[in-house]
């Protein structure tokens, strides 16, 4: 296949947001950007042991990689303000919304999970299977229902702890949706519930283990969807308000990502640092969804567009093409804190590596098992009079 062929064929399997909006392709490009942040935290950890342990290097490069934490956080942010829009917009049978959400999930996560274990039976030394084979069946179990980060459930996979924060949130949003009749009450009061709730993660999260204050973050795209909904549209009418919020929106870009290099975790358990990832990260996607600026332009930037598309099967696989090589390397380099260097060589080429995988993934696993065309047009809110 000549180089032009399969760049076409690339474009034409993983540019599927290619005819939607300018809105939705800067969703795209946060998926890139918050999938690359995620990319340097396990690539960090693992080519640690080659790294010297003291000195300026050491400290810079260990420090971006806590900041790439916060990877996981944007994309609570974008789930929040997705699926809460299309509920809000779409009522649909509480048993027909989890069957699509686990369409979704399930066939890209069951792939990954055959292959983590063929590869714990094959390298032992490297599995995260229990030790006593009777708590194995149960701890595939528990792992194949996405409840290690929910429940003390050591994880399997090295990002199933925020799938489960994904599915927490998927079966509980329309419960209360439903419950609280939130579609009868006004958008004010709504903002409102869901300021309570996402201050009662935080709090609850300083007080007592186990809480999970990170789950605010899907309250801040709750919040983001019902202000572009209900209030946004009047407020664009004046150009000043718009280039304001382009130039918050930037700003909030780079508060998000370096809030971990300045709040580290054990500061008041945390807490500042999650509130201010999760105002930053809502006035980001604000910027980029509702006005035409310098940070949607960004966003739209097709590299980062096509690593957004396939950002779920990078975010699966991404650890898995890690640790291979790493493990291979070891074999024939023992690690002796010396070569921080290969922090720098080798990030290109185990990111594109990573990418290539993902994309296979994508393309023949993903797409035709875990996408249709609906699922192809992300819908952003209309406007309220609409």
């Amino acid at each position: 296949m000549s180089s032009m062929r399969l760049t076409s064929w690339f474009l034409r399997e993983v540019d599927i947001g290619r005819g939607g909006s300018a809105r939705v392709g800067s969703m795209e490009g946060l998926r890139g950007l918050a999938v690359a942040l995620v990319f340097l935290v396990h690539y960090t950890v693992l080519v640690g042991p080659w790294l010297a342990q003291t000195g300026v290097a050491h400290n810079v490069l260990f420090r971006i990689a806590d900041a790439g934490n916060v990877g996981v956080d944007l994309f609570f942010v974008m789930s929040g303000f997705l699926i809460y829009g299309n509920l809000m917009d779409h009522d649909q049978p509480y048993r027909t919304f989890v069957r699509r959400r686990a369409r979704r999930l399930y066939p890209a996560f069951l792939v990954t999970f055959a292959a983590y274990i063929v590869l714990s039976v094959g390298f032992p030394s490297e599995s995260k299977l229990p030790t006593n084979a009777v708590e194995i069946p149960l701890f595939l179990v528990a792992n194949l229902l996405f409840l290690p980060g929910i429940i003390p459930v050591a994880p399997f996979m090295t990002v199933a702890w925020s799938l489960s924060y994904e599915v927490f949130f998927y079966l509980t949003v329309p419960i209360l949706i439903t419950r609280a009749h939130l579609r009868e009450r006004a958008s004010d009061a709504r903002i409102r519930l869901f300021i309570r709730i996402a201050i009662g993660f935080l709090l609850l999260g300083g007080l007592i283990s186990g809480t999970h204050p990170r789950m605010s973050m899907f309250l801040g795209g709750m919040v983001l969807w019902e202000w572009l909904r209900y209030r946004w549209p009047v407020r664009s009418e004046a150009p000043h308000a718009a280039k304001q919020l382009d130039r918050w929106s930037a700003v909030a870009l780079a508060v998000g990502v370096l809030t971990p290099l300045v709040l580290q975790g054990d500061v008041l358990m945390g807490l500042p640092r999650i509130a201010t990832v999760l105002v930053a990260f809502t006035v980001l996607c604000a910027g980029c969804f509702a006005v035409d600026g310098r940070c949607r332009r960004w966003f739209t930037w097709r590299p980062l567009r096509l690593l957004g598309n396939v950002s779920y099967s990078f975010y699966l696989v991404h650890s898995l093409v890690l640790q291979g090589f790493f493990v291979a390397l070891e074999t024939v380099w023992t690690p002796d804190h010396s070569a921080t260097w290969l922090w720098f060589a080798l990030l290109p080429f185990l990111f594109v590596a990573s990418a290539v995988v993902a994309t296979a993934m994508f393309v023949w696993v993903e797409k035709p098992f875990s996408l249709d065309r609906r699922a192809l047009r992300v819908r952003l809110p209309r406007r309220a009079s609409d």
